[in-house]
């Protein structure tokens, strides 16, 4: 893998005062990851948090440079940037691979490692333990998926880059779990197809689809091919029930095994991960969802042309609700911050072209959900 730059948005001055290198025995072997807090971390307000998981023979030094800790300073989640033990191939997960017999770092537990990492910040911040989530690249990936077929109960959502499930993993998930796989089709160390390694890109798709049960009828989209990288890149979207567990596949036609990011490429992979990532919580939050629905929120007329009137039940009358719209590929297409004294409001989506679209409306630690559609 080739050495990863900083993104576009690093030019952004942000004072990311509270990185943390911490290091600590596990497993009698001394184990290391760095943590960044945001600095408008309120502890009176749960906080997600982003494991980013680097690839075979990198280190956490090089891996944070996919910056996905600036993001967590805007949006507001901490990142951990974990460190694999070493192998004769370097630093490695134990992701279930079986190479030629040999799997990497066999004796090493990771998944309880990673989950410890995440005990461990409960102790310290008000974490919101139904908004973890891990992402990787290559072996990271496939120690990302990993976590996602053991720790399905545990995890809010998954997303990996140029990483399968592991050809010595019996993947039985006790629950569906959002995922989102990236994959370049030149890809010369995990092949796209034919992986030595483990699934093929299109096997692993499939295979949680059919985990999920997700509508094999996707949403497709293409991504502006502006910057002459020799790469175009194409995504599939599979809904599932309620959209408590989506997968999405992003194509990355021509693409080796690289991580994306402007502006050596059009689209960043960082960004991308954080918008699918985002959008999900484990299905215990979603009983709550529903349970807010049956408080009488009200949302009319659905569909819409181009106001959409919300009526709000008592409680969340003179207290801050955040209303954000999301598009079916998880990109945010309309934000507002309310405080309102009265119990109803309206918005005016007349910008917004015709479609399906996801009404998201946070109080406090509260989220209502809903499923809206556009007709101009």
């Amino acid at each position: 893998m080739r050495k990863l730059f900083l993104l576009m948005i690093i030019l952004i001055s942000y004072n990311v005062s509270s990185q943390t290198l911490v290091t600590f025995t596990f497993d009698g072997q001394t184990r290391r990851y760095y943590k960044y807090v945001p600095n408008i971390y309120d502890s009176q307000k749960p906080i997600p948090v982003v494991f980013c998981l680097h690839g075979l023979g990198d280190n956490i030094d090089n891996f944070r440079n996919i910056a996905m800790h600036l993001l967590g300073e805007v949006d507001t989640f901490i990142t951990i940037y974990p460190e694999a033990v070493t192998s004769p191939y370097g630093n490695a997960w134990n992701a279930g691979i079986n190479y030629m017999g040999y799997i990497l770092n066999e004796n090493i537990n990771d998944v309880d490692f990673l989950m410890s990492i995440t005990d461990s910040l409960q102790t310290m911040y008000n974490i919101d333990t139904e908004r973890i989530y891990f992402c990787g690249i290559s072996l990271g990936g496939f120690m990302a998926q990993r976590m996602a077929c053991e720790k399905s109960d545990k995890i809010a959502a998954v997303a990996s880059v140029a990483g399968t499930i592991g050809n010595s993993l019996d993947c039985t998930p006790s629950n569906s779990i959002p995922i989102c796989h990236f994959h370049g089709t030149n890809d010369q160390t995990v092949y796209y197809t034919n992986n030595l390694f483990g699934l093929d890109a299109e096997e692993l798709v499939l295979f949680w689809i059919n985990n999920n049960h997700c509508d094999t009828n996707y949403i497709y989209k293409t991504y502006p091919d502006v910057v002459n990288d020799g790469i175009v890149v194409e995504s599939y979207y599979f809904n599932s029930t309620d959209h408590l567990a989506d997968v999405m596949f992003y194509k990355a036609i021509g693409a080796d095994h690289i991580w994306l990011y402007p502006p050596v490429n059009d689209i960043s992979y960082t960004i991308e991960i954080w918008n699918f990532l985002k959008k999900f919580r484990l299905p215990s939050h979603s009983q709550n969802i529903n349970e807010l629905l049956d408080n009488n929120i009200q949302i009319f007329p659905n569909p819409t042309n181009n106001i959409l009137t919300i009526n709000f039940p008592y409680q969340y009358i003179n207290s801050c609700n955040i209303i954000e719209i999301y598009n079916t590929v998880g990109e945010l297409v309309y934000s507002q911050q309310i405080h309102s004294l009265q119990n109803q409001i309206t918005i005016n989506l007349s910008d917004l072209s015709e479609g399906i679209y996801f009404l998201e409306i946070l109080q406090q630690d509260k989220l209502f959900q809903n499923k809206i559609i556009i007709k101009n």
